[in-house]
């Protein structure tokens, strides 16, 4: 499976979040999708947003305790809870309710926009599926020195973390290894 780093997509709700301000990073990655394939861009981001790391199976409990403990650290800074347990995979996307660590924004046929803003940043990621493309997008503003902070820690690694959460997600779909995909509420 073959990543290219391509522009956001114009008409996109990630385009639209990118043009309303500045932002310190706004990139995309995408992969052909093979001939027949049908890749719906909500299964894609629930897959994606249930396992989006690639930790080993057998650490997954120090991450489930992880995330915990950053509900709590995390709480007086306005950092919204992460949903993601090993042991519960993710529901459907929903406007108004949350797919990981964001919030659900938009959702149509083509397109799950997901995002937060916290005191230090202004999030946006999307999932795009779309000229027999599968795409992640994401669109980064920083609000003040904590999330400068936060982009220079993690600017080496964007890139990389959107090509392996685009890959591993579409490849658990197209060998039809997710777990049953739970009906929106």
């Amino acid at each position: 499976m073959r990543v290219h780093q391509i522009p956001i997509p114009a008409g996109s709700a990630l385009a639209a979040f990118r043009d309303e301000a500045p932002h310190v990073n706004a990139e995309a990655v995408a992969v052909a999708l093979p001939a027949g394939a049908a890749v719906d861009p909500q299964e894609l981001a629930r897959i994606a947003m249930t396992r989006p790391s690639d930790t080993p199976d057998a650490l997954l409990p120090l991450v489930d305790a992880w995330i915990k403990v950053q509900r709590i650290i995390l709480r007086p800074f306005g950092v919204s809870p992460n949903t993601m347990n090993r042991k519960k995979p993710q529901e459907r996307p929903v406007v108004g309710n949350r797919l990981g660590p964001y919030q659900v924004l938009a959702v149509d046929g083509h397109e799950v926009l997901i995002g937060d803003r916290d005191r230090f940043i202004h999030h946006r990621m999307s999932f795009i599926v779309a000229d027999s493309k599968a795409i992640l997008g994401v669109v980064l503003r920083s609000l003040n020195r904590g999330g400068d902070f936060y982009w220079a820690m993690v600017r080496k690694h964007q890139t990389r973390i959107l090509e392996q959460t685009l890959t591993r997600s579409l490849q658990r779909i197209l060998d039809g290894q997710h777990e049953q995909r739970p009906e929106a509420n």
